[in-house]
């Protein structure tokens, strides 16, 4: 289904807008951007400069621009800027509305080709849409209900329990292998600027950079007052209200916001959750009256006007409401499609739970799954929805990894995600009949105790005390066993085990070590200085090599240990005068650090 792109106007009639149109753009353009190259306000405005030569040389006759500097080629590639008339000539018309985007498309021009791009017959065959929908567990049923509505591209009413997958199966069709189409920046109606692109549902296709304003002999091929996207998806659900479907307009801009029908022309606009909507179903569907049956949508302009629009878009109603509650026979009948979508059999609810855990490469076994079924579902008659393979699933995912289990489904890890993706019923001990109240007590589970803070934070609190960078290191060096290489101390280890009191005395003892030797030698000195003022002398005596071994942390580099024993046997030295200096032996081996 190719789409041919418009052409390029090569003259101001061809672009179908009036001298004053362009005009006002020049200069609110320039108003915005301050001085621009000719070729720069070609690519702003989007059309060729030869289109709007004569306007601009006419603007500059009348003292409403100045050339600031010339590259000699031309006026295409001179450097217009504003006078203070023409400075005063764009605010006149930033009063009426301050678009200064690329030129708009006079609405004739835009119906003409959202009539173009509209699908043909026979576009969408049965092997196309199996190819969108790749990966999905679908039935041969589903693509055979589903496929002549996308053909047509009018109306479907889907409908279904919650849970089996509407939204997902329409919203899967943005993977559908279609044209790309044009869509305008703006349009143009009765003196009104009417904004259609939105980059937030029109993904641009095509990468083409504006030239600099050297490179002047660049043809287009294609109207740039259109941008290439690919075909519009957009879905609304409950905060929808019947005045999102009519123009918006801006008090600041004075420019109007094109409603979401508008903006899903020649794709797909899918309402979701019908009937939860704050206007009522009767009122939503008597809005699409009119534009479901003539192809035509009327918009209204603030000051009373009427905009008569394409319609061309593929309206889907998703809903997990009964359809006779949401309108009568005449209502429905205006929908050209319905579909039910109904519950998964078995076999697709396997196949579902078998895809995703294949995705995720989650180990199971069919037995397992299996057990599965038979206890929460034949047991118990809960009906099988699309949804629960991947919400059950992704909650036993997220058991794993919190408790770091083996990566293996089993029987326990499926229960208790089956428990927390539904309402389990309960009953109160006022309303409890005989027997449930005969029932043995409820065993009692293992509690944990409750820690007012975490072990980081413990020791984090105990070091922040410490004035000193080697109070710190000497501290935190006593808990640690040279022999095991393991940290003690008997109050965290009650408090948060061995392991972890460990693993954080382990991790702020290596970080004290780097931070004593990222200080400079005077900086280590004074700081061991204030050290032995707060605690004395004596902790620093005895034995040197054995003090060294056990103030570096296991897995210290060799250097840093050199470094700590050479540095500390100089600062000793001299704090600490004695008739035998201390003196740094050389470290040879990590294997002095137990």
């Amino acid at each position: 289904m190719d789409v041919i792109a418009p052409p390029e106007p090569e003259s101001l009639e061809q672009t179908g807008l009036a001298e004053s149109v362009v005009e006002h753009l020049i200069l609110k353009i320039l108003y915005f951007r301050g001085e621009l190259y000719g070729q720069d306000l070609s690519n702003a405005i989007g059309l060729r400069f030869s289109v709007i030569q004569s306007i601009v040389e006419l603007l500059t006759l009348r003292h409403h621009l100045q050339i600031k500097k010339s590259l000699g080629v031309g006026n295409v590639a001179a450097m217009f800027a504003l006078t203070e008339s023409g400075r005063s000539r764009a605010r006149d018309y930033l009063e009426s509305n301050q678009y200064c985007g690329p030129a708009p498309v006079p609405l004739d021009q835009y119906v003409n080709l959202v009539r173009q791009q509209r699908p043909r017959e026979g576009w969408l065959t049965k092997e196309a849409l199996a190819k969108t929908f790749k990966g999905m567990v679908l039935t041969e049923n589903i693509l055979r209900q589903l496929g002549p509505a996308i053909s047509s591209s009018t109306s479907l009413l889907l409908h279904g329990k919650p849970g089996d997958g509407k939204s997902f199966l329409i919203e899967s069709l943005c993977n559908l292998d279609a044209a790309p189409i044009f869509v305008p920046y703006a349009i143009e109606c009765q003196g009104n600027i009417v904004q259609v692109y939105d980059p937030v549902y029109h993904q641009r296709v095509d990468s083409e950079q504006e030239p600099a304003a050297l490179s002047i002999s660049i043809e287009r091929s294609s109207d740039r007052r259109w941008a290439k996207c690919k075909r519009p998806f957009i879905v609304t659900g409950g905060e929808l209200t019947l005045d999102m479907l009519d123009l918006q307009y801006n008090q600041t801009s004075k420019v109007y916001e094109a409603p979401f029908q508008l903006k899903a022309n020649n794709g797909i606009y899918l309402i979701d959750d019908f009937g939860r909507q704050r206007a009522t179903p009767a009122e939503v569907l008597n809005r699409w009256i009119v534009p479901m049956e003539r192809r035509v949508d009327y918009l209204t302009f603030l000051t009373g006007g009427k905009m008569t629009a394409p319609f061309e878009t593929f309206l889907v109603f998703s809903t997990n409401l009964n359809p006779a509650d949401l309108g009568d026979e005449a209502f429905l009948r205006r929908i050209q499609y319905k579909m039910l979508l109904k519950s998964p059999a078995e076999n697709e609810f396997i196949r579902i739970f078998e895809s995703f855990c294949t995705a995720r490469r989650l180990p199971f076994s069919r037995d397992l799954l299996q057990r599965f079924i038979d206890k929460y579902y034949h047991r118990t008659g809960k009906p099988f929805r699309r949804c629960h393979p991947r919400d059950v699933l992704s909650h036993a995912l997220n058991l794993i990894h919190f408790e770091k289990l083996p990566f293996a489904l089993n029987d326990e890890i499926l229960d208790r995600a089956f428990e927390s993706c539904f309402v389990e019923e309960s009953h109160s001990e006022a309303t409890a009949t005989p027997a449930v109240a005969s029932q043995p007590a409820q065993q009692d589970n293992p509690i944990i105790p409750v820690m007012s803070q975490s072990c980081s934070d413990y020791w984090g609190d105990q070091v922040d005390q410490i004035n000193t960078a080697f109070g710190t290191l000497t501290f935190v060096a006593a808990f640690r066993n040279r022999m095991t290489g393991i940290y003690h101390d008997l109050e965290s280890a009650r408090q948060y085990g061995e392991a972890e009191t460990s693993r954080v005395l382990q991790k702020i003892h290596q970080r004290a070590f780097q931070a004593w030797l990222s200080l400079n030698f005077d900086q280590q000195k004074r700081d061991v200085a204030r050290y032995v003022a707060a605690e004395g002398s004596t902790r620093l005596t005895g034995d040197y090599r054995e003090l060294v071994s056990q103030l570096a942390p296991a897995g210290a580099r060799i250097e840093d240990v050199q470094r700590l024993a050479q540095y500390l046997a100089a600062i000793l030295d001299a704090l600490l005068p004695k008739p035998e200096p201390f003196k740094a032996e050389p470290v040879t081996s990590i294997e002095c650090i137990a």
